[in-house]
C-alpha cells in the first residue's frame, strides 16, 4: 500500500498505516452492523436453549430481526421458558412458542412488538385499535418548521422507541400516562417531553449552539444548490440575525457580509453596494429577488417576520444566471413555508422602537443669535451688496431677516438708531431651538405587530401573516400606518404535480403634514415661533415694512399675509396612500426520477394616490390667491383671479409588471460517484409605469365637494391675466401624463457536475433581449456566461490524518454579468411639448438625445478565487475570496467632433475595474457547556476602484468639484474627491494654485482644464470595510452586538458659508469663529475690500478647498441586542410553545477619525440617525 501525505518516515509511517487499517476495519464493521439492523420481518429465527428468561428470548428476536419490543419489566425478569428449540421459524411462530401457556398476548406494529398481560375478564379482549389512549403520534421539525427525518424518540426507563420517517412523523404504542419521551438527533439539542395525556405532539428541536449555523443549500432565485457543490461566492445571513426585530428586513444585513457596503438614512432605510461601483451612470444597487422573482417595489413590501433566509450572490458564477441585471450583485430572499401535516401553530411578534429627537445644533449648525446679529451688522451694505431702494418690486420674493430689516429701515430713515439698537439687542437674547424642538420635532417611533399562522394537512401547507406597523417620523404631523397581508400555500395535487401560490396585499397610509428640514434651516436663530402669550408669530416671507407701506393688504382676497410653520402644519392634509399587490403561482411537474418542470408566474401592481388639501388658514393658500389677483396701483382696484377657499392637488401613479417563467430541472445521482444538476428555461418580463397628474383645484370645499372657477379665465397669450405686480400669468388646467415600459426576454441554463462528491464543475449561460437595447441582433442578444470549479479538499484521502480540519473547499470562477443604463437610447430621441403652441397650434419638438446606434448591455467580467474552511471541530470557520471585476462597454459621456451636431454623447466605450479581497472569520466556543456559548463573526473587505478607459477632452473645474458623473477621470477612482489647492491672500484677494506657479483669484472661472487647479484628495467611498457580529448565550439570555467600520476614504467637511448678496436671510453657520480667528494664508478670510464687486462668485471656490478634506474613517456601534428565552418547562406549564422578551439599541455611538465632530456619512447640515431603543416580545402558541 502506498500512503500519500506528509507524515515522517519510520514510526510515523507505521502509525499512519495502523490508523488506516483501523479505519477500514471500522467501516467494515459499520457496514455489517447496518446490514444486520436492516433485516425485516420476513427473516427466519433460530433459537435452541434451556431455561431462558423472556427477556433473553425477546433480545434474540430483536438481534435477528431488528424489531424492538415494549413490555413490562416484571414479565421480562420473572417469567421463564424451560425449553425452546426453534429453527428457521417466522417471528410470529417464535413469539407464539415463547408465550405458550403464559397470560400474555402480543401485537406487531411499525417495527415494534407490544406485549401486554391478558386481561382478566369474562369479556373478550379488546383489539389494539380500542386502546387509543396508549398510542402517541407526533411530528418533529426544526426551528423553521422543516420536517426532520431519522430523529430518535425513546421512552425513558423502557426498552422501547422509534425514529421519525421522511415527514418527521413517529408513532409509539403502549406509552404509560406518566411516561417521559427523550427526543434526540445529531446536531440538535436533546429534549425531554411529558405527553400529559396528549395523543399528538408537535415537537421542535433547536440546533446545538456549539455547531456552525451551517447552510445546507444556497438559493440563487432559480434553484437551490448544495453548499458543497456551489462554486460561486455567496454569503448567507444567519437565522439568528434574521429573527431580530426590524422595521425593514434590509436593516438585518448591516455589517453581516464582507464586501457589501451599506448606508442607512435617518429613517433606517439602507442602500447597498456590493464589491464596488460597476457602472458610471446606471444604478449601483444590487438586484433584489423574493421567492424567485425580482422585486419591483422596495423592501417595505416584504414582511420582515416572514423571512426564512437571505443569500448574497457576489461573483459571476453565483449571479450570472440573472444576466443583464446582476453586475451589482443579487440579494435573494426566501420566505418561510410551513411543513405539511402539522396542526395550527401561532406566532405573535410585537415591538416598539423609540428614538431621540435629532440634534438641532447638528442639522442646523448656526452661529448663536448674538453672533448672527453682530455678523449681520458687520456685513450690512458691504462686499458688493445691493443697497435697498425701498421699493416693492425689488424686494418681492426676498426673505429678509429681522435684523437686516431693522438695519435697512434705519438706513432708509424709517427707524431711529435707538429703536434699531433696541430691536437688535432683543434679537440677541432670543433662541428658537426649544420652540422648534417642542412644536415641530417629534421622537421617531416605530410600532410593529405581527401575527403568523402555520398549519397544513398531509398534502398541503399554509402560512398566513398579518402585520400592522405605525411610524412617527422626526417631524410632528408626518406619520404612516402600514398594513401587510401575506399568504403562502404549497399543495401536492397528485404524486406527480405540486402547486404553490403566494399573495401579498399592502396598504400604506402616510400623512406628510410636518415641516421639512429646509423649513427649519430657513429660520434665523432668533425667529421665535410663538409669542409670549402663545399666539403665532409672523415669520414674514416678505419685506414686511414695505408691504405695510405700499400694499393695501386689507383689500386683497385675504387680509392676512403672515406665515408661521406651526400654523401651516395644523391646516393642511397631505396624504400618500399606497395599495400594492403581488401574486405568484406555480406548478411543478415531476416527469421522472430527477426530472421536473416548473411553470411560474408573478404579477405585481403598485398604486400610489397623492392628495394635498390646504385650507385658507395656510400661507400657501392665502399667498397664492393674493399674489394671483390683479392690482391696479393707479386706481387701487384689486381683481381676484382665483377663487377663495382650499387648494386641492391630486396625482396618482401606477406600476404594473408580470413575469412568466418556464424551467426544466434535472437533479440526479448516478451510482456513488456522479451527480448532475441542470436547469434550463425561458423568461418574459413586462414592466409598465404610468403617472397621472390632475390640475390644481382652487376654491375647493371638502365638505360640500364644490370647487371654484377661474373668474377671468386661465390666462394665456390671447387673454393675458396680470398678477399683483403686473406680470402675465397662466393657470394650468390640463392633466399631465407619463408612460414608461421595459420588456425583457431571456433564455438561460445552468449546470453542475460533481464527481466523487469532491470535485464540481459548473457553468451557466444566459441571453437577454430588451426594448432598451438596439434592434441589431449583434448587440441585442449579448450572452452572459460563467464557469466554475470547486474542490472539497478535506474529503481527499491524504487529508484523513488531519483531524483539526473539518472542511476545506476551494473555488475558482470566471464569467460575465450585465447592467443596463436607462438614461440613453439607441435611436435619436425627440422631446415634444404636451400642448400645442397657441399661435401655430402645432406641437414643438427638440432633440433630447442624438442616440447610440450601437447601444448594448454593459458587461462586467469577474474572476474569483475563494476558499471556505472549518477547523477544530467547527469551532473556527471562515472564507477568503480574491476577485477582479472588469467593467467593459460601460456607457459614458464621451467627447466627439462637433460636426455631429453635439460635442458629447453617451456611448458604450468606457472601462472600469474593481479589485479586492474579502475575509470572514467566525468562531463557536462552548465556554460552559450549553449554558455559556460565544459565537462571533468578523468580516473584512478591501476594494480598489479605477476607471481604465474614458475619453473626455477637457474638464471644467466646476464639473470636477461637483462630483458625480461629471467628475469621472481616466486613471482615477470613480468616487474621487476633487479640491482646489488654496494659495492664500494676495492684494486682498484669495487665490488658488494653478499649473506650475500660476495662481488665480475668485473673481472668475479658472481657464483651461480643471485638473490643472484641483487636487485628487482620495476616494469618498471606503476601500476598507469591517463588520463584527458577536453573540453570547448566557443561560437563558442571548446577548449580541454589531460593530461596523469603514476606513481609508475622505470627505469634504462643512465650510463657513461666506455672506451672500441681500435678498435672503443671512445665516452664518458655526464655523464663523474659525474664519474670524484663522490665518488668511491657510483659510479663506472674509472679504478684505468693503466694496468687493465679485463676491457673488466666491461660492464657486470656498466650499471646495483642500483644507476641508478630512479623514472619513469611522467605527459604529450599530446594534446591541439582549433576549430572554423563557425556560421550556415554564412555557409548558403556561401551555405555550415559547416566549422571548427582547431589548435592542441601534445607532448607539460612532468613533470618528477626524477631530471636527462631523460624521462623514451624515455631514453637518443633514440629519443623521439618532440612538434608538426597541422593546418587544415573541410568543409561540
Amino acid at each position: 500500500m502506498k500512503l500519500i501525505g506528509n507524515a515522517p518516515a519510520g514510526r510515523g509511517e507505521l502509525l499512519s498505516l495502523l490508523i488506516w487499517k483501523i479505519m477500514r476495519l471500522t467501516i467494515l464493521l459499520l457496514i455489517v452492523a447496518l446490514h444486520l439492523s436492516a433485516k425485516t420481518y420476513s427473516q427466519y429465527i433460530t433459537i435452541k436453549k434451556e431455561n431462558l428468561t423472556i427477556k433473553y428470548v425477546l433480545g434474540e428476536i430483536k438481534n435477528q430481526t431488528g424489531y424492538s419490543f415494549i413490555a413490562d419489566n416484571t414479565l421480562l425478569e420473572n417469567n421463564m421458558v424451560r425449553h425452546l428449540e426453534l429453527k428457521n421459524v417466522t417471528m410470529r411462530e417464535a413469539l407464539d412458542a415463547c408465550f405458550n401457556g403464559l397470560p400474555y398476548t402480543y401485537s406487531i406494529e411499525d417495527h415494534l412488538i407490544v406485549i401486554r398481560r391478558t386481561p382478566r375478564t369474562i369479556f373478550p379482549s379488546l383489539p389494539l385499535e380500542m386502546l387509543a389512549a396508549s398510542i402517541i403520534r407526533g411530528r418533529i421539525t426544526d426551528e423553521s418548521g422543516k420536517a426532520l427525518a431519522g430523529v430518535s424518540v425513546r421512552v425513558e426507563g423502557r426498552a422501547m422507541g422509534t425514529i421519525t420517517n421522511e415527514n418527521g412523523e413517529f408513532t409509539l404504542t403502549g406509552v404509560a400516562e406518566n411516561a417521559v419521551l427523550t427526543i434526540g438527533s445529531v446536531g440538535y439539542e436533546t429534549r425531554r417531553i411529558k405527553p400529559e395525556g396528549k395523543t399528538f405532539l408537535n415537537i421542535s428541536l433547536k440546533t446545538k449552539t456549539n455547531l456552525l449555523e451551517s447552510v445546507s443549500v444556497v438559493s440563487t432565485g432559480y434553484q437551490t444548490i448544495s453548499k458543497e457543490r456551489a462554486t460561486g461566492s455567496f454569503d448567507v445571513i444567519s437565522k439568528s440575525q434574521l429573527e431580530k426585530p426590524a422595521v425593514n428586513i434590509a436593516q438585518r444585513l448591516i455589517g453581516t457580509t464582507a464586501g457589501m457596503q451599506a448606508k442607512l438614512d435617518v429613517d433606517g432605510n439602507p442602500t447597498f453596494e456590493i464589491r464596488g461601483k460597476t457602472s458610471l451612470y446606471a444604478s449601483a444597487a444590487p438586484l433584489v429577488v423574493v421567492d424567485g422573482f425580482p422585486l419591483q417595489g422596495d423592501f417595505n413590501s416584504v414582511n420582515p417576520n416572514d423571512i426564512e433566509s437571505i443569500t448574497i450572490l457576489k461573483d459571476a458564477a453565483a449571479a450570472s444566471i440573472w444576466g443583464a441585471r446582476s453586475a451589482n450583485g443579487v440579494i435573494v430572499v426566501t420566505t418561510k413555508k410551513s411543513a405539511r401535516g402539522v396542526p395550527l401553530r401561532v406566532e405573535v411578534n410585537a415591538f416598539t422602537r423609540i428614538g431621540s429627537k435629532f440634534d438641532l445644533d447638528y442639522v442646523n449648525p448656526l452661529a448663536s443669535s448674538a453672533e448672527t446679529v453682530e455678523y449681520e451688522k458687520l456685513t450690512f451694505n458691504r462686499w458688493g451688496a445691493q443697497v435697498n431702494s425701498g421699493d416693492l418690486v425689488s424686494n418681492y420674493g426676498k426673505q429678509w431677516s429681522q435684523a437686516s430689516i431693522a438695519l435697512s429701515e434705519n438706513y432708509l430713515g424709517y427707524l431711529s438708531n435707538a429703536d434699531r439698537d433696541a430691536v437688535l439687542e432683543k434679537l440677541k437674547t432670543q433662541d428658537n431651538r426649544s420652540q422648534i424642538s417642542k412644536h415641530l420635532l417629534a421622537n421617531p417611533l416605530d410600532q410593529q405587530y405581527n401575527l403568523t399562522l402555520y398549519g397544513g394537512t398531509q398534502r398541503m401547507s399554509n402560512v398566513l401573516s398579518l402585520l400592522f406597523g405605525k411610524k412617527q417620523s422626526n417631524f410632528k404631523g408626518t406619520e404612516a400606518n402600514n398594513y401587510l397581508f401575506n399568504y403562502r400555500t404549497n399543495a401536492s395535487v397528485f404524486k406527480w404535480l405540486d402547486f404553490n401560490a403566494t399573495a401579498m396585499v399592502q396598504y400604506n397610509d402616510a400623512r406628510n403634514n410636518g415641516v421639512s428640514l429646509s423649513d427649519i434651516q430657513g429660520l434665523s436663530p432668533y425667529d421665535m415661533l410663538l409669542n409670549p402669550d402663545g399666539s403665532y408669530t409672523n415669520i414674514s416671507q416678505y419685506y414686511w415694512p414695505i408691504l405695510t407701506r405700499s400694499v393695501p393688504m386689507n383689500k386683497f382676497p385675504y387680509a392676512d399675509w403672515s406665515y408661521n410653520p406651526i400654523q401651516e402644519v395644523a391646516n393642511r392634509d397631505i396624504t400618500a396612500k399606497q395599495l400594492n399587490a403581488r401574486i405568484q403561482a406555480g406548478l411543478t411537474f415531476r416527469l421522472m426520477k430527477g426530472l421536473s418542470f416548473d411553470s411560474k408566474i408573478q404579477y405585481e401592481l403598485f398604486n400610489t394616490f397623492n392628495r394635498g388639501l390646504y385650507n385658507d388658514q395656510t400661507f400657501y393658500v392665502r399667498s397664492r390667491v393674493n399674489t394671483a389677483a390683479s392690482w391696479n396701483q393707479t386706481t387701487g382696484v384689486i381683481t381676484p383671479n382665483l377663487s377663495k377657499g382650499s387648494i386641492l392637488t391630486q396625482s396618482r401613479s401606477k406600476t404594473e409588471s408580470y413575469n412568466l417563467r418556464n424551467q426544466l430541472n434535472f437533479n440526479r445521482r448516478f451510482g456513488k460517484q456522479h451527480e448532475i444538476n441542470v436547469i434550463a428555461g425561458s423568461e418574459i418580463t413586462n414592466f409598465v409605469s404610468q403617472t397621472f397628474g390632475n390640475p390644481t383645484t382652487y376654491g375647493y370645499n371638502d365638505q360640500t365637494l364644490t370647487l371654484g372657477t377661474f373668474p377671468n379665465g386661465p390666462g394665456g397669450t390671447f387673454f393675458p391675466i396680470k398678477n399683483w405686480l403686473g406680470n402675465n400669468q397662466t393657470f394650468a388646467y390640463s392633466n399631465t401624463f407619463t408612460y414608461l415600459t421595459d420588456r425583457y426576454f431571456s433564455l438561460y441554463a445552468n449546470g453542475a457536475y460533481t464527481f466523487a462528491n469532491k470535485y464540481t464543475v459548473s457553468g451557466s449561460y444566459r441571453t437577454d433581449a430588451s426594448n432598451l437595447i438596439t434592434d441589431d441582433p449583434q448587440y441585442r442578444y449579448a450572452p452572459f456566461w460563467s464557469a466554475g470549479l470547486a474542490w472539497q479538499i478535506q474529503k481527499e484521502r491524504f487529508m484523513s490524518g488531519i483531524s483539526w480540519i473539518d472542511w476545506l473547499n476551494v473555488r475558482l470562477t470566471y464569467g460575465f454579468n450585465g447592467n443596463v443604463d436607462r438614461s440613453t437610447a439607441f435611436r435619436p430621441l425627440i422631446s415634444t411639448t404636451a400642448t400645442p403652441d397657441l399661435y401655430t397650434q402645432d406641437f414643438k419638438a427638440s432633440v433630447s438625445s442624438y442616440g447610440n446606434p450601437t447601444l448594448r448591455w454593459e458587461k462586467t467580467g469577474t474572476w474569483n478565487i475563494g476558499a471556505d474552511y472549518a477547523l477544530f471541530n467547527n469551532q473556527l470557520h471562515g472564507k477568503v475570496d480574491v476577485y477582479n471585476k472588469m467593467g467593459r462597454d460601460l456607457i459614458a459621456v464621451l467627447s466627439i467632433p462637433a460636426v455631429n451636431g453635439t460635442t458629447s454623447q453617451r456611448l458604450n466605450n468606457a472601462e472600469m475595474n474593481n479589485r479586492g479581497i474579502e475575509l470572514t472569520v467566525g468562531t463557536n466556543l462552548r465556554i460552559k457547556g450549553n449554558d455559556i456559548v460565544w459565537r462571533g463573526d468578523v468580516n473584512f473587505a478591501y476594494n480598489r476602484n479605477k476607471i481604465t478607459k474614458l475619453f473626455v477632452a477637457n474638464y471644467a473645474a466646476s464639473t470636477l468639484y461637483s462630483g458625480g458623473s461629471g467628475a469621472y477621470v481616466e486613471g482615477k477612482n470613480a468616487n474621487t474627491l476633487w479640491s482646489f489647492d488654496y494659495a492664500g491672500v494676495y492684494n486682498k484677494q484669495p487665490y488658488v494654485k494653478g499649473a506650475g506657479k500660476d495662481k488665480y483669484d475668485f473673481t472668475g472661472w479658472t481657464p483651461g482644464d480643471g485638473r490643472d487647479y484641483m487636487l485628487d484628495m482620495g476616494t469618498q467611498v471606503a476601500p476598507y470595510t469591517l463588520g463584527m457580529v458577536n453573540s453570547f448565550k448566557l443561560y437563558d439570555f442571548d446577548v449580541s452586538f454589531i460593530v461596523t467600520g469603514k476606513f481609508g476614504h475622505v470627505f469634504n467637511r462643512m465650510s463657513f458659508n461666506y455672506p451672500v448678496l441681500w435678498g435672503s436671510r443671512v445665516l452664518p453657520n458655526n464655523k464663523l469663529g474659525e474664519v474670524m480667528k484663522g490665518d488668511p494664508m491657510k483659510i479663506v478670510p472674509l472679504p478684505q475690500n468693503d466694496d468687493e464687486p465679485k463676491f457673488y462668485f466666491w461660492d464657486r471656490f470656498y466650499p471646495y478647498m483642500s483644507y476641508l478634506a478630512e479623514n472619513a474613517s469611522h467605527i459604529r456601534m450599530q446594534e446591541v441586542n439582549v433576549t430572554y428565552n423563557l425556560k421550556r418547562r415554564l412555557a409548558s406549564a403556561l401551555h405555550i410553545g415559547g416566549l422571548q422578551l427582547y431589548a435592542q439599541g441601534n445607532d448607539l455611538f460612532t468613533i470618528l477619525a477626524n477631530n471636527t465632530g462631523e460624521d462623514p456619512e451624515y455631514p453637518l447640515g443633514g440629519m443623521k440617525p439618532q440612538p434608538k431603543f426597541t422593546f418587544g416580545l415573541k410568543l409561540t402558541l
